[in-house]
């Protein structure tokens, strides 16, 4: 079995490790290649390249870009990008994507309130540092103020899709980001499959709208979850990426470079992205 990473998250979003610190522990449990896809920013980029020259293993520039398919819901769709790829489109329509995270956190920060838990906007802008807000950071605060136990407590709770504090999001279309990413050179691959209500209906429609590749060995994915992801991949045309999604904020997560994924397949996503071309 080889080991990549191609879905990993920083501080530079809603991770809680640095980039430096996330390619380091890739390097350290043998990955040969990484990519840090955090949300809606390529800031982490430039920290996770000098990590990894220094430790020895090759990195993609990646990120991950939530969109909306008007049959499906929203999608998560990752950006695999050359070293020297044109990305000033990309970054335009990140900033817009930032900008709206702010607003969005804004109102659940607000909901929250109305619901009895009078967390500080201040609070989340904190916890969030230099990063690009989000969900996390309010769960966050949830439990810095003592209104949950744990991050996931507080998805489940109030700030899961659906919740008494969710949001929803202005994005971009599956057909917009999927050409934004290919007018740039780069790679697109549908994040996490099995975690859409119909991860069949997702993945044909990203294959439609001209997707590239498909998660299918995915942090703890079960062996018949991955074996039924092979062929749903191979009669699509998709081609099979993987990614521990590694955030760091539960304590049984998986650390990065840990998901195994066959030599064969490896191979092939490997060339895909080396042969990828500004």
């Amino acid at each position: 079995m080889a080991r990549l990473d191609l879905h990993t998250h920083s501080t530079c979003s809603d991770g809680t490790k640095p980039p430096e610190w996330v390619v380091r522990q890739a390097a350290d449990n043998g990955v040969e290649l990484i990519a840090l896809t955090d949300h809606d920013t390529l800031a982490g980029i430039q920290a996770a390249w000098d990590a990894a020259r220094h430790a020895g293993i090759d990195l993609i520039a990646g990120v991950e870009i939530s969109v909306n398919d008007p049959d499906i819901g929203e999608l998560h769709v990752l950006g695999y990008f050359a070293p020297d790829a044109p990305l000033e489109e990309l970054e335009r329509q990140l900033t817009v994507y930032r900008e709206e995270r702010k607003s969005r956190a804004r109102r659940t920060v607000d909901r929250l309130q109305a619901l009895g838990m009078p967390i500080e906007y201040e609070s989340v802008v904190r916890i969030a540092g230099r990063a690009s807000i989000g969900r996390p950071h309010i769960a966050r605060a949830l439990v810095e103020d003592g209104y949950v136990e744990s991050v996931q407590e507080a998805f489940d709770r109030y700030l899961r899709n659906g919740g008494p504090a969710h949001v929803p999001r202005t994005l971009l279309s599956l057909s917009d980001s999927l050409d934004m990413i290919h007018r740039s050179g780069g790679f697109s691959s549908l994040a996490h499959p099995t975690r859409y209500d119909d991860p069949i209906g997702a993945s044909q429609a990203f294959a439609a709208a001209g997707g590239q590749g498909l998660e299918i060995y995915y942090r703890n994915d079960s062996p018949d979850e991955i074996a039924n992801g092979e062929q749903l991949a191979q009669r699509l045309g998709l081609l099979p990426t993987v990614g521990s999604d590694f955030h760091g904020l539960h304590p049984s997560e998986l650390g990065p470079g840990t998901v195994p994924m066959p030599e064969h397949q490896a191979a092939r996503i490997v060339q895909t992205l080396k042969d990828l071309s500004p």
